[in-house]
């Protein structure tokens, strides 16, 4: 007999922390939670829990979800300005009232059958506008973006602008200060009544008189904040353990349970170094990237999937405990609520997860 306890992986939501996120933001802002982050449905229930909650999808998965756990229609928006026609139909016809367009045809085809006067709709303005020296394929240019609301200013009584602060924009100085007077030198007086920021960074709340004046000035009534990685990142934590150990060219090498195909892709996509930790008699010690002290041990974290590129890194750990790196140790990967569960892949179905 298998023993299904060997496939078992934990995680840990800390339901407190994820409503203390949540008010952090909710004091600056309507929430928008995009289930692209994280789709469980213990943190949608959380989360529709809360007054002011609400959802935006990018597919007909993350609608059918969201109607199974009873969220309201009028919390739902669509984000995903690639959406093909007829999925935008039929997220229209059943029941979804706010929609995000980044070109002219797309809007024109679902003005046809959609009552404009009961739909919230988004411009999506591309940052090359203001950043020229960084990419993105979404979002629409100034040009077209001022002809979509010259064709809504008299059959839509909602409107609005929306940006992604992309990765790589985060280094940028005053990337909020820039956009937001973007906006305000070219799109205001044009009726515009709410904005939406997403890929909005954890000290947000440090701008908090930046969006007020911003609200004031530009004479809108909401400001959006699609808050996805920094609502639910450091809100849950899991524990896997040491499957295998051996020596590959005089290096130690641990095998965990889990890897790049249940969880670690993060790695692989943006290079992202995660939190781990050995658990040592009720004690977590941290697994660094780099060396802390010329002391301290060596060795080839891998996960277990069986493919020589599932491989974390190299390692390193204070040698008073490199004799724990045995099989069956315990390791705690904490901040992995965003996108993490996303990326357990099939290969991966064999793992259950566990949810406390």
């Amino acid at each position: 007999m298998i023993n299904l306890e060997e496939n078992k992986l934990y995680f840990y939501l800390n339901k407190n922390k994820l409503i203390e996120n949540f008010n952090n933001y909710n004091r600056l802002g309507n929430v928008y939670y995009p289930l692209k982050t994280n789709s469980n449905e213990i943190i949608i229930k959380e989360l529709k829990s809360l007054d002011n909650s609400n959802f935006l999808i990018s597919s007909i998965y993350h609608f059918e979800l969201l109607k199974k756990l009873d969220v309201n229609t009028c919390k739902i928006g669509c984000m995903n300005v690639c959406l093909e026609n007829e999925t935008v139909k039929y997220l229209y016809n059943s029941g979804v009232r706010f929609f995000t367009f980044d070109n002219y045809s797309s809007l024109v085809e679902f003005s046809k059958y959609a009552n404009l006067k009961n739909v919230k709709i988004l411009i999506r303005l591309s940052t090359t506008e203001i950043f020229s020296n960084k990419f993105t394929h979404l979002g629409a240019n100034l040009k077209e973006t001022l002809k979509m609301i010259s064709y809504l200013e008299d059959k839509s009584n909602q409107y609005g602008i929306s940006f992604y602060i992309q990765k790589d924009l985060k280094s940028e100085e005053k990337i909020i200060n820039k956009i937001f007077n973007y906006i305000k030198e070219n799109l205001s007086d044009l009726g515009v009544s709410f904005v939406n920021i997403g890929g909005v960074e954890e000290n947000i709340a440090d701008y908090e008189n930046i969006l007020q004046n911003f609200k004031e000035e530009f004479k809108i009534d909401n400001i959006n904040l699609e808050i996805g990685r920094y609502l639910v990142e450091d809100t849950i934590s899991m524990k896997t353990r040491i499957i295998r150990e051996k020596l590959v060219n005089n290096t130690k090498t641990i095998i965990m349970k889990n890897g790049i195909y249940s969880g670690f892709f993060d790695l692989i996509l943006y290079n992202r170094k995660f939190d781990i930790y050995l658990l040592v008699k009720n004690k977590e010690i941290k697994l660094n990237y780099e060396k802390e002290s010329p002391e301290d041990y060596e060795f080839v974290l891998c996960g277990g999937a069986g493919d020589s590129a599932d491989k974390i890194g190299l390692m390193y750990i204070n040698s008073e405990y490199k004799d724990y790196l045995q099989v069956g140790a315990e390791l705690c990967i904490k901040n992995v609520g965003a996108y993490f569960e996303e990326f357990f892949m099939k290969y991966s179905s064999d793992l259950e997860k566990i949810f406390i």
